[in-house]
């Protein structure tokens, strides 16, 4: 399947259609103008050139796993008063929230 440009996509609709004329051929080329302009507007009317934007973030992903490994510093500090961890054995009351 290829793709095809505006105009490529309304002569193939003028080829198939000829000159017919009846209100249900007006509405569906309508339709399938709107629809392709609606499409050109949203791909190119924003004015961001999404290939560089991704090629940067896309590099800046890069160097930050890269010196995840291979930075002097590391990134988290641990924490410098752990919470002692309680092993004793627990009773059922500790266990579950009993109600009576």
């Amino acid at each position: 399947m290829a793709v095809k440009t505006k105009d490529e996509i309304m002569a193939l609709i003028k080829n198939k259609f000829g000159d017919d004329t009846s209100d249900e051929t007006l509405a569906f080329i309508e339709d399938v103008a709107d629809t392709v302009n609606d499409l050109e507007t949203k791909a190119s009317g924003d004015g961001v050139d999404w290939k560089a934007k991704y090629e940067q973030n896309d590099k800046e992903w890069r160097q930050r796993y890269h010196d995840r490994f291979f930075s002097a510093e590391p990134d988290t500090d641990p924490d410098p008063d752990p919470e002692p961890e309680d092993n004793s054995p627990k009773t059922y009351d500790e266990l579950f929230d009993v109600k009576g």
